[in-house]
């Protein structure tokens, strides 16, 4: 398989001579194949060994196969909450249950309690469930004070500080039930036992293969060792676009499933990989990478047919291309002009933003946080300075948090009391 042309990337292919493959059979093409942009090669790159924190080139891929895709939804797992007392959020939701049969109650963490009814100490930390649901609430069966609540949610591993999580939460010893809480810890209520009732099985996962790779460095090494299978560790992983440069930059921990030859005997390989923990992908970074695919825009409002998927793709490569697109520094006192003609998300507010500060393709943060850290950065923006947000009826109206999904998005008034705190003056137009 020949590569496509690289344009005037900053690089040397080097040279392979790989072992004859024999390693297993070629793995099967997946069913769910993606469509392969001609216009996008990929690169893996990582730090060398010398400690110095330079970055070598580990490969060059002509291609990617399962890259733009939606991960497959996780399993849904139904639960009791056993002898409930609910507490806000959950009574509500039970309530709305009762009468309409199911209702959405959003993220749920549950946290053990000891002997003495106080929250413990890890291991026995908090449990969490995310886009859970009631599902149906019965008396319960031992004090009819209480309450039994069914509901259906997925595992929420990295809710937690970490990447598993038990199926049901661990509890120490002589322990007194549990304490229940929603958004922003928001208590709850407590039940006495949380039982799993019913357990989806997990979805097979889409593999990521990228095919006609030119590997070097260490990559190369773990190649000619003959092993299969193997860790690289912590890599980056970038789309290209035709000049070579890269469009966005996804760090992974890479565990190559597979490998095989892309033509027996050649030096450019398929590479299968396991991307289980960290996956990142989504089909709408098909359409935002396409739009980079030249390199950064040069016009704004590129990104305003985006669905929100590709308004967040097309977010991190602004941030990923952030050096190649600040503007000139400018005094303190200066105005900058907010677009509000797109502003229908909070995404769109985000990209919308950074092109006020920073030009087409412009990052400038994509919450409250990392837009104050931008405020203080080194990003050519010095305060006090006017915001002058023009079309601003439009966010006024569709910005917030909506009940039904729970999106906690910020207000659009939210918005004015932020820059207002941070000493930027806001004129709405």
């Amino acid at each position: 398989m020949s590569g496509i042309p690289l344009g005037n990337a900053d690089f040397t292919l080097i040279p392979v001579s790989l072992p004859p493959f024999g390693q297993g059979d070629r793995p099967d093409e997946h069913a769910l194949r993606s469509e392969v942009s001609p216009h996008v090669q990929f690169r893996i790159t990582g730090e060398t060994e010398n400690g110095d924190e330079s970055e070598e080139t580990l490969a060059l891929c002509a291609e990617a196969d399962g890259y733009y895709v939606d991960s497959p939804a996780p399993a849904r797992h139904r639960y009791e909450l056993r002898d409930c007392a609910p507490e806000g959020q959950l009574a509500r939701a039970a309530a709305q249950a009762q009468e309409n049969g199911s209702a959405p109650l959003g993220p749920l963490t549950v946290h053990a309690l000891d002997q003495s009814g106080k929250p413990v100490e890890p291991i026995w930390d908090v449990w969490c469930l995310s886009r859970t649901r009631v599902l149906s609430v019965r008396p319960s069966f031992t004090d009819p004070t209480l309450v039994d609540i069914t509901v259906e949610g997925t595992l929420d591993p990295w809710a937690a500080g970490t990447n598993e999580q038990p199926e049901i939460p661990e509890v120490p010893p002589q322990f007194q039930g549990f304490n229940l809480y929603g958004e922003d810890e928001e208590p709850w209520g407590q039940c006495g036992q949380v039982a799993l009732i019913d357990k989806e099985p997990e979805p097979d996962p889409i593999p990521l293969r990228l095919l006609g790779c030119e590997p070097s460095g260490r990559l190369l090494a773990a190649l000619e060792s003959g092993d299969n299978q193997f860790d690289l560790g912590g890599v980056y992983l970038c789309p290209l676009d035709r000049m070579g440069r890269a469009i966005e930059e996804r760090w992974i921990c890479l565990h190559v499933e597979s490998w095989s030859y892309s033509t027996p005997g050649s030096g450019q390989v398929d590479l299968t990989l396991d991307v289980s923990c960290d996956d990142f992908r989504t089909a709408a970074a098909r359409e935002a990478h396409e739009l980079w695919s030249t390199g950064p825009p040069t016009e704004p409002n590129v990104w305003a047919s985006l669905s929100k998927a590709g308004r967040a793709a097309w977010s991190t490569a602004a941030q990923s291309n952030l050096s190649a697109r600040r503007t000139p520094d400018r005094p303190q006192g200066s105005t900058y002009h907010l677009d509000g003609r797109y502003i229908t998300d909070v995404v769109g507010f985000s990209l919308a933003l950074g092109e006020a500060m920073n030009g087409p393709g412009g990052y400038f943060g994509t919450s409250f946080g990392t837009i104050e850290y931008c405020l203080g950065a080194d990003h050519a923006v010095q305060r006090p300075f006017t915001l002058v947000w023009h079309d601003h009826h439009i966010a006024r109206a569709c910005l917030g948090r909506s009940p039904l999904t729970h999106d906690v998005s910020p207000t659009f008034q939210e918005i004015l009391q932020f820059f207002a705190e941070q000493k930027v003056e806001v004129l709405l137009a």
